[in-house]
Protein backbone atom coordinates (compact mmCIF):
# COMPACT_ATOMS: atom_id res chain seq x y z
CA UNK A 1 0.00 0.00 0.00
CA UNK A 2 1.48 3.32 -1.11
CA UNK A 3 0.63 6.85 -0.11
CA UNK A 4 -0.73 9.01 -2.94
CA UNK A 5 1.34 12.17 -3.11
CA UNK A 6 -0.84 15.22 -3.55
CA UNK A 7 -1.33 18.72 -2.12
CA UNK A 8 -4.97 18.31 -1.05
CA UNK A 9 -5.25 15.51 1.49
CA UNK A 10 -2.58 13.87 3.62
CA UNK A 11 -3.92 10.39 4.13
CA UNK A 12 -4.65 8.99 0.68
CA UNK A 13 -3.45 5.49 -0.18
CA UNK A 14 -3.60 3.13 -3.14
CA UNK A 15 -2.85 -0.51 -3.78
CA UNK A 16 -3.63 -3.24 -6.28
CA UNK A 17 -4.78 -6.65 -5.06
CA UNK A 18 -3.24 -9.84 -6.38
CA UNK A 19 -6.39 -10.25 -8.46
CA UNK A 20 -5.76 -6.88 -10.14
CA UNK A 21 -8.36 -4.73 -8.34
CA UNK A 22 -7.29 -1.08 -8.03
CA UNK A 23 -8.15 0.25 -4.56
CA UNK A 24 -8.02 3.80 -3.17
CA UNK A 25 -8.38 4.58 0.53
CA UNK A 26 -9.04 8.09 1.84
CA UNK A 27 -8.33 7.99 5.56
CA UNK A 28 -10.19 10.66 7.50
CA UNK A 29 -9.44 10.30 11.22
CA UNK A 30 -12.33 11.48 13.34
CA UNK A 31 -14.91 11.21 10.54
CA UNK A 32 -17.89 9.13 11.62
CA UNK A 33 -19.26 8.30 8.17
CA UNK A 34 -17.65 5.77 5.86
CA UNK A 35 -18.51 5.42 2.15
CA UNK A 36 -17.34 2.75 -0.29
CA UNK A 37 -17.95 2.64 -4.04
CA UNK A 38 -17.19 -0.41 -6.16
CA UNK A 39 -17.68 -0.21 -9.90
CA UNK A 40 -16.85 -1.14 -13.45
CA UNK A 41 -16.42 1.13 -16.51
CA UNK A 42 -19.29 -0.71 -18.19
CA UNK A 43 -22.38 1.34 -18.91
CA UNK A 44 -25.22 1.80 -21.33
CA UNK A 45 -22.95 3.00 -24.16
CA UNK A 46 -20.81 -0.14 -24.17
CA UNK A 47 -22.91 -2.07 -26.66
CA UNK A 48 -20.22 -3.12 -29.12
CA UNK A 49 -17.19 -4.64 -27.43
CA UNK A 50 -14.36 -6.89 -28.47
CA UNK A 51 -12.39 -9.34 -26.37
CA UNK A 52 -9.05 -10.42 -27.78
CA UNK A 53 -10.24 -9.24 -31.20
CA UNK A 54 -13.59 -11.10 -31.14
CA UNK A 55 -16.52 -8.67 -31.45
CA UNK A 56 -19.54 -8.99 -29.16
CA UNK A 57 -22.79 -7.10 -29.75
CA UNK A 58 -24.58 -6.66 -26.43
CA UNK A 59 -28.32 -6.11 -26.17
CA UNK A 60 -29.31 -2.59 -25.17
CA UNK A 61 -29.88 -2.25 -21.43
CA UNK A 62 -27.66 -5.19 -20.48
CA UNK A 63 -25.51 -3.12 -18.08
CA UNK A 64 -28.62 -1.84 -16.29
CA UNK A 65 -30.15 -5.33 -16.20
CA UNK A 66 -26.97 -6.72 -14.62
CA UNK A 67 -27.03 -4.02 -11.95
CA UNK A 68 -30.59 -5.01 -11.01
CA UNK A 69 -29.75 -8.70 -10.72
CA UNK A 70 -26.43 -8.42 -8.92
CA UNK A 71 -28.12 -6.53 -6.12
CA UNK A 72 -29.94 -9.66 -5.02
CA UNK A 73 -28.99 -13.05 -3.66
CA UNK A 74 -30.61 -16.45 -4.16
CA UNK A 75 -31.45 -16.72 -0.47
CA UNK A 76 -31.78 -13.18 0.87
CA UNK A 77 -32.24 -9.55 -0.08
CA UNK A 78 -28.88 -7.78 -0.29
CA UNK A 79 -30.37 -4.47 0.90
CA UNK A 80 -31.52 -6.22 4.07
CA UNK A 81 -28.08 -7.73 4.55
CA UNK A 82 -26.51 -4.27 4.54
CA UNK A 83 -29.24 -2.88 6.80
CA UNK A 84 -28.59 -5.63 9.37
CA UNK A 85 -25.04 -4.32 9.83
CA UNK A 86 -26.09 -0.66 9.92
CA UNK A 87 -25.26 0.27 6.33
CA UNK A 88 -27.36 1.80 3.56
CA UNK A 89 -26.60 0.46 0.07
CA UNK A 90 -27.61 1.22 -3.49
CA UNK A 91 -26.39 1.03 -7.10
CA UNK A 92 -26.76 2.87 -10.39
CA UNK A 93 -25.98 2.47 -14.06
CA UNK A 94 -24.93 5.47 -16.13
CA UNK A 95 -23.90 5.74 -19.74
CA UNK A 96 -20.29 4.90 -18.88
CA UNK A 97 -20.19 2.95 -15.64
CA UNK A 98 -22.04 0.75 -13.17
CA UNK A 99 -21.45 1.49 -9.49
CA UNK A 100 -22.43 -0.30 -6.26
CA UNK A 101 -22.00 1.58 -3.00
CA UNK A 102 -22.85 1.86 0.69
CA UNK A 103 -22.50 4.34 3.52
CA UNK A 104 -22.41 3.69 7.25
CA UNK A 105 -21.77 5.50 10.52
CA UNK A 106 -20.69 2.27 12.19
CA UNK A 107 -18.52 -0.70 11.36
CA UNK A 108 -17.19 -0.39 7.79
CA UNK A 109 -15.34 -3.69 7.50
CA UNK A 110 -18.38 -6.00 7.50
CA UNK A 111 -20.40 -4.13 4.84
CA UNK A 112 -17.22 -3.74 2.79
CA UNK A 113 -16.87 -7.51 2.69
CA UNK A 114 -20.54 -7.87 1.74
CA UNK A 115 -20.14 -5.35 -1.09
CA UNK A 116 -17.15 -7.13 -2.60
CA UNK A 117 -18.70 -10.58 -2.23
CA UNK A 118 -22.07 -9.94 -3.86
CA UNK A 119 -20.73 -7.95 -6.82
CA UNK A 120 -18.07 -10.61 -7.41
CA UNK A 121 -20.57 -13.44 -7.61
CA UNK A 122 -22.68 -14.27 -10.68
CA UNK A 123 -25.39 -16.65 -9.52
CA UNK A 124 -28.31 -16.06 -11.86
CA UNK A 125 -30.61 -18.45 -13.68
CA UNK A 126 -33.06 -17.87 -16.52
CA UNK A 127 -36.07 -17.99 -14.19
CA UNK A 128 -34.75 -15.08 -12.15
CA UNK A 129 -33.84 -13.21 -15.33
CA UNK A 130 -37.37 -13.62 -16.71
CA UNK A 131 -38.86 -12.44 -13.41
CA UNK A 132 -36.85 -9.21 -13.60
CA UNK A 133 -38.01 -8.34 -17.11
CA UNK A 134 -41.42 -7.15 -15.97
CA UNK A 135 -39.87 -4.91 -13.30
CA UNK A 136 -37.51 -3.24 -15.76
CA UNK A 137 -40.20 -2.86 -18.43
CA UNK A 138 -42.42 -1.13 -15.88
CA UNK A 139 -39.51 1.17 -14.99
CA UNK A 140 -38.99 2.06 -18.66
CA UNK A 141 -42.69 2.83 -19.11
CA UNK A 142 -42.70 4.98 -15.99
CA UNK A 143 -39.81 7.10 -17.30
CA UNK A 144 -41.51 7.32 -20.71
CA UNK A 145 -44.34 9.24 -19.03
CA UNK A 146 -41.96 11.96 -17.81
CA UNK A 147 -41.75 15.00 -20.12
CA UNK A 148 -38.17 15.85 -19.11
CA UNK A 149 -37.03 12.34 -19.97
CA UNK A 150 -38.84 12.46 -23.30
CA UNK A 151 -37.27 15.81 -24.19
CA UNK A 152 -33.80 14.51 -23.31
CA UNK A 153 -34.20 11.34 -25.37
CA UNK A 154 -35.65 13.23 -28.34
CA UNK A 155 -32.71 15.66 -28.12
CA UNK A 156 -30.23 12.78 -28.28
CA UNK A 157 -32.13 11.07 -31.08
CA UNK A 158 -32.11 14.23 -33.19
CA UNK A 159 -28.43 14.99 -32.58
CA UNK A 160 -27.02 11.50 -33.13
CA UNK A 161 -27.20 9.21 -36.14
CA UNK A 162 -25.58 6.13 -34.56
CA UNK A 163 -24.07 7.06 -31.18
CA UNK A 164 -25.87 5.04 -28.47
CA UNK A 165 -26.75 8.02 -26.29
CA UNK A 166 -29.89 7.95 -28.42
CA UNK A 167 -30.94 4.73 -26.61
CA UNK A 168 -32.33 4.74 -23.06
CA UNK A 169 -29.96 3.50 -20.35
CA UNK A 170 -32.52 0.81 -19.55
CA UNK A 171 -32.55 -0.41 -23.15
CA UNK A 172 -35.41 -0.98 -25.56
CA UNK A 173 -38.49 -2.96 -24.57
CA UNK A 174 -37.65 -5.48 -27.28
CA UNK A 175 -34.15 -6.16 -25.95
CA UNK A 176 -35.25 -6.28 -22.32
CA UNK A 177 -38.04 -8.72 -23.18
CA UNK A 178 -35.63 -11.01 -25.03
CA UNK A 179 -32.78 -10.83 -22.48
CA UNK A 180 -31.19 -14.23 -21.87
CA UNK A 181 -29.01 -15.59 -19.11
CA UNK A 182 -26.18 -15.97 -21.63
CA UNK A 183 -26.43 -12.26 -22.54
CA UNK A 184 -25.88 -11.29 -18.91
CA UNK A 185 -23.18 -13.87 -18.33
CA UNK A 186 -21.20 -12.68 -21.35
CA UNK A 187 -21.41 -9.03 -20.31
CA UNK A 188 -20.46 -9.91 -16.73
CA UNK A 189 -17.55 -12.09 -17.79
CA UNK A 190 -16.12 -9.33 -19.97
CA UNK A 191 -16.56 -6.39 -17.60
CA UNK A 192 -16.56 -7.59 -13.99
CA UNK A 193 -13.02 -8.93 -13.70
CA UNK A 194 -11.05 -7.27 -10.90
CA UNK A 195 -8.46 -5.83 -13.30
CA UNK A 196 -11.20 -3.72 -14.96
CA UNK A 197 -12.89 -2.59 -11.75
CA UNK A 198 -12.17 -0.03 -9.07
CA UNK A 199 -12.88 0.32 -5.35
CA UNK A 200 -12.70 3.60 -3.40
CA UNK A 201 -13.28 3.93 0.35
CA UNK A 202 -13.30 7.00 2.56
CA UNK A 203 -13.33 6.20 6.26
CA UNK A 204 -11.99 6.94 9.71
CA UNK A 205 -11.05 3.27 10.05
CA UNK A 206 -7.40 2.21 10.10
CA UNK A 207 -6.24 1.89 6.44
CA UNK A 208 -4.37 -1.31 7.32
CA UNK A 209 -7.65 -2.93 8.39
CA UNK A 210 -9.26 -1.84 5.12
CA UNK A 211 -6.32 -3.32 3.24
CA UNK A 212 -6.65 -6.62 5.11
CA UNK A 213 -10.43 -6.82 4.55
CA UNK A 214 -10.16 -6.16 0.82
CA UNK A 215 -7.30 -8.65 0.52
CA UNK A 216 -9.30 -11.30 2.39
CA UNK A 217 -12.39 -10.92 0.22
CA UNK A 218 -10.47 -10.92 -3.06
CA UNK A 219 -7.97 -13.67 -2.28
CA UNK A 220 -9.93 -16.26 -4.27
CA UNK A 221 -10.54 -13.98 -7.23
CA UNK A 222 -8.59 -15.03 -10.32
CA UNK A 223 -6.07 -12.66 -11.83
CA UNK A 224 -7.31 -12.00 -15.36
CA UNK A 225 -6.28 -9.23 -17.71
CA UNK A 226 -8.74 -9.33 -20.59
CA UNK A 227 -8.22 -7.20 -23.66
CA UNK A 228 -11.73 -5.73 -23.73
CA UNK A 229 -12.37 -2.72 -25.93
CA UNK A 230 -15.55 -0.74 -26.62
CA UNK A 231 -16.23 0.31 -30.21
CA UNK A 232 -18.62 2.80 -31.76
CA UNK A 233 -20.00 3.15 -35.24
CA UNK A 234 -18.96 6.22 -37.20
CA UNK A 235 -20.87 9.29 -36.04
CA UNK A 236 -21.18 12.12 -38.61
CA UNK A 237 -20.67 15.75 -37.58
CA UNK A 238 -24.11 16.62 -38.97
CA UNK A 239 -27.21 16.35 -36.79
CA UNK A 240 -29.87 13.79 -37.60
CA UNK A 241 -32.73 16.31 -37.39
CA UNK A 242 -32.36 20.10 -37.23
CA UNK A 243 -35.85 20.94 -35.96
CA UNK A 244 -38.77 19.03 -34.45
CA UNK A 245 -41.90 19.86 -32.51
CA UNK A 246 -43.38 17.30 -30.13
CA UNK A 247 -46.29 17.31 -27.70
CA UNK A 248 -46.44 16.15 -24.10
CA UNK A 249 -48.23 16.68 -20.81
CA UNK A 250 -46.69 20.06 -19.96
CA UNK A 251 -48.14 23.45 -19.07
CA UNK A 252 -45.22 25.53 -20.33
CA UNK A 253 -43.23 24.68 -23.46
CA UNK A 254 -39.96 22.85 -22.92
CA UNK A 255 -37.12 23.07 -25.38
CA UNK A 256 -33.56 22.11 -26.14
CA UNK A 257 -30.97 23.41 -28.55
CA UNK A 258 -27.79 21.44 -29.23
CA UNK A 259 -24.54 22.34 -31.00
CA UNK A 260 -22.44 19.59 -32.55
CA UNK A 261 -18.83 20.23 -33.52
CA UNK A 262 -15.58 18.53 -34.40
CA UNK A 263 -13.40 17.59 -31.42
CA UNK A 264 -9.93 16.07 -31.61
CA UNK A 265 -8.59 16.78 -28.13
CA UNK A 266 -6.50 14.33 -26.14
CA UNK A 267 -7.95 14.71 -22.62
CA UNK A 268 -11.74 14.68 -22.50
CA UNK A 269 -11.91 15.07 -18.70
CA UNK A 270 -9.88 18.29 -18.73
CA UNK A 271 -11.47 19.62 -21.92
CA UNK A 272 -15.02 19.03 -20.69
CA UNK A 273 -14.16 21.10 -17.62
CA UNK A 274 -12.78 23.86 -19.85
CA UNK A 275 -15.89 23.91 -22.04
CA UNK A 276 -18.18 24.03 -18.98
CA UNK A 277 -16.04 26.86 -17.66
CA UNK A 278 -16.54 28.83 -20.89
CA UNK A 279 -20.28 28.10 -20.86
CA UNK A 280 -20.56 29.39 -17.31
CA UNK A 281 -18.71 32.59 -18.24
CA UNK A 282 -21.21 33.20 -21.04
CA UNK A 283 -24.50 31.68 -19.81
CA UNK A 284 -24.68 32.54 -16.11
CA UNK A 285 -24.72 35.62 -13.90
CA UNK A 286 -21.07 36.07 -14.95
CA UNK A 287 -22.57 37.55 -18.12
CA UNK A 288 -23.97 41.04 -17.47
CA UNK A 289 -26.92 40.32 -19.76
CA UNK A 290 -28.04 37.21 -17.86
CA UNK A 291 -30.48 39.01 -15.56
CA UNK A 292 -32.18 40.67 -18.52
CA UNK A 293 -32.72 37.23 -20.08
CA UNK A 294 -34.55 36.23 -16.92
CA UNK A 295 -36.47 39.51 -16.69
CA UNK A 296 -37.57 39.19 -20.32
CA UNK A 297 -38.66 35.59 -19.60
CA UNK A 298 -36.50 34.22 -22.39
CA UNK A 299 -34.98 31.80 -19.89
CA UNK A 300 -36.34 30.52 -16.59
CA UNK A 301 -34.91 29.00 -13.43
CA UNK A 302 -34.96 25.64 -15.24
CA UNK A 303 -32.33 26.82 -17.74
CA UNK A 304 -29.33 24.50 -17.84
CA UNK A 305 -26.47 23.42 -20.11
CA UNK A 306 -23.85 20.72 -20.43
CA UNK A 307 -21.21 19.32 -22.75
CA UNK A 308 -20.28 15.84 -23.95
CA UNK A 309 -16.95 15.21 -25.69
CA UNK A 310 -16.29 12.01 -27.64
CA UNK A 311 -13.68 10.77 -30.08
CA UNK A 312 -14.06 13.00 -33.12
CA UNK A 313 -17.00 15.13 -31.99
CA UNK A 314 -18.55 17.06 -29.13
CA UNK A 315 -22.00 18.41 -28.31
CA UNK A 316 -23.13 21.31 -26.15
CA UNK A 317 -26.74 21.10 -24.93
CA UNK A 318 -29.09 23.77 -23.58
CA UNK A 319 -32.47 23.08 -21.93
CA UNK A 320 -35.18 25.53 -20.92
CA UNK A 321 -38.85 26.00 -19.97
CA UNK A 322 -40.34 29.23 -21.35
CA UNK A 323 -43.08 30.75 -23.48
CA UNK A 324 -40.66 32.29 -25.98
CA UNK A 325 -38.95 29.40 -27.81
CA UNK A 326 -37.85 31.42 -30.85
CA UNK A 327 -36.36 34.17 -28.70
CA UNK A 328 -34.57 31.49 -26.68
CA UNK A 329 -33.16 29.83 -29.76
CA UNK A 330 -31.98 33.16 -31.20
CA UNK A 331 -30.40 34.17 -27.89
CA UNK A 332 -28.42 30.96 -27.45
CA UNK A 333 -27.32 31.01 -31.06
CA UNK A 334 -26.11 34.61 -30.89
CA UNK A 335 -24.03 33.97 -27.77
CA UNK A 336 -22.61 30.68 -29.08
CA UNK A 337 -21.36 32.48 -32.18
CA UNK A 338 -19.32 34.96 -30.09
CA UNK A 339 -18.21 33.13 -26.96
CA UNK A 340 -15.90 35.23 -24.82
CA UNK A 341 -13.42 34.71 -21.98
CA UNK A 342 -13.26 37.95 -20.03
CA UNK A 343 -9.96 38.07 -18.04
CA UNK A 344 -11.53 39.53 -14.88
CA UNK A 345 -14.39 37.04 -14.93
CA UNK A 346 -11.89 34.25 -15.60
CA UNK A 347 -10.05 35.03 -12.37
CA UNK A 348 -13.26 35.26 -10.35
CA UNK A 349 -14.78 32.08 -11.72
CA UNK A 350 -11.59 30.02 -11.50
CA UNK A 351 -11.30 30.84 -7.77
CA UNK A 352 -14.97 30.08 -7.23
CA UNK A 353 -14.82 26.75 -9.06
CA UNK A 354 -11.70 25.64 -7.25
CA UNK A 355 -13.25 26.52 -3.89
CA UNK A 356 -16.40 24.58 -4.77
CA UNK A 357 -14.42 21.45 -5.59
CA UNK A 358 -12.44 21.71 -2.37
CA UNK A 359 -15.72 21.98 -0.44
CA UNK A 360 -17.05 18.90 -2.27
CA UNK A 361 -14.21 16.91 -0.74
CA UNK A 362 -16.10 17.21 2.55
CA UNK A 363 -19.02 15.32 1.00
CA UNK A 364 -17.80 11.76 1.20
CA UNK A 365 -20.20 10.28 -1.34
CA UNK A 366 -19.42 12.84 -4.05
CA UNK A 367 -15.71 12.72 -3.30
CA UNK A 368 -15.30 8.97 -3.72
CA UNK A 369 -17.57 8.89 -6.80
CA UNK A 370 -15.38 11.52 -8.45
CA UNK A 371 -12.21 9.56 -7.67
CA UNK A 372 -13.71 6.38 -9.14
CA UNK A 373 -15.12 8.05 -12.27
CA UNK A 374 -11.98 9.96 -13.20
CA UNK A 375 -9.92 6.85 -12.52
CA UNK A 376 -11.94 4.90 -15.09
CA UNK A 377 -10.92 7.58 -17.59
CA UNK A 378 -7.26 7.14 -16.65
CA UNK A 379 -7.09 10.47 -14.82
CA UNK A 380 -5.89 10.67 -11.24
CA UNK A 381 -8.41 12.84 -9.37
CA UNK A 382 -5.80 14.79 -7.46
CA UNK A 383 -4.09 15.63 -10.75
CA UNK A 384 -7.47 16.91 -11.96
CA UNK A 385 -7.77 19.12 -8.87
CA UNK A 386 -4.25 20.44 -9.46
CA UNK A 387 -5.20 21.25 -13.06
CA UNK A 388 -8.16 23.30 -11.82
CA UNK A 389 -6.13 24.97 -9.09
CA UNK A 390 -3.50 26.15 -11.58
CA UNK A 391 -5.89 26.80 -14.48
CA UNK A 392 -4.24 28.89 -17.17
CA UNK A 393 -6.08 31.69 -18.98
CA UNK A 394 -4.48 30.81 -22.31
CA UNK A 395 -5.58 27.19 -21.95
CA UNK A 396 -9.18 28.36 -21.68
CA UNK A 397 -8.78 30.68 -24.66
CA UNK A 398 -7.35 27.85 -26.75
CA UNK A 399 -10.46 25.79 -26.01
CA UNK A 400 -12.47 28.29 -28.03
CA UNK A 401 -10.71 26.97 -31.13
CA UNK A 402 -12.89 23.88 -31.34
CA UNK A 403 -16.11 25.61 -30.23
CA UNK A 404 -16.98 26.65 -33.75
CA UNK A 405 -18.47 25.40 -37.03
CA UNK A 406 -21.55 24.09 -35.27
CA UNK A 407 -24.40 21.97 -36.58
CA UNK A 408 -27.45 22.67 -34.45
CA UNK A 409 -30.65 20.85 -33.53
CA UNK A 410 -33.73 22.36 -31.87
CA UNK A 411 -36.51 20.42 -30.15
CA UNK A 412 -39.69 22.16 -28.99
CA UNK A 413 -42.05 20.33 -26.65
CA UNK A 414 -45.51 21.91 -26.66
CA UNK A 415 -48.48 21.28 -24.37
CA UNK A 416 -51.00 18.81 -25.75
CA UNK A 417 -53.62 20.58 -27.80
CA UNK A 418 -56.99 20.46 -26.04
CA UNK A 419 -59.51 17.99 -27.45
CA UNK A 420 -63.02 19.15 -28.15
CA UNK A 421 -66.07 16.94 -27.87
CA UNK A 422 -69.42 17.62 -29.50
Amino acid sequence: MKQIKNSFIDNAYAFVTESGLRVTIIHRPGFKQSVAVYGTPFGALDLIQSIDGLEVQHKTGVAHFLEHKLFEDETEDVFSKFAEVGASANAFTSHEQTVYYFSTNGDVLTPLGILIDFVSRFSLNQERVDKEKGIILEELRMYAKMPDTNLLMKTYQNVYHTFPLRIDIGGTEEDVSSMLLDDLRTAYRMNYTDSRMGLVITTGEDPQKIFETVTLHTQNHPYEVLNVQTHFKHEPLTVRCAYEEIYDNVLIPKMSVSYKFEYNGTNKVYDEYLVRFILQLNFSEMNDAYQSWLDDEIISDSFMYDVDLRDGFGVVYFFNDAEKPEAFRELIDSVMQKLEVNPDNFTQLSRRQYGRLIMLMEHNDRFVMNILSTGFKRVQYFDYLEFIKTLDYKRVLNTLDFLQNFNSSFVLMKPHEPTHSD
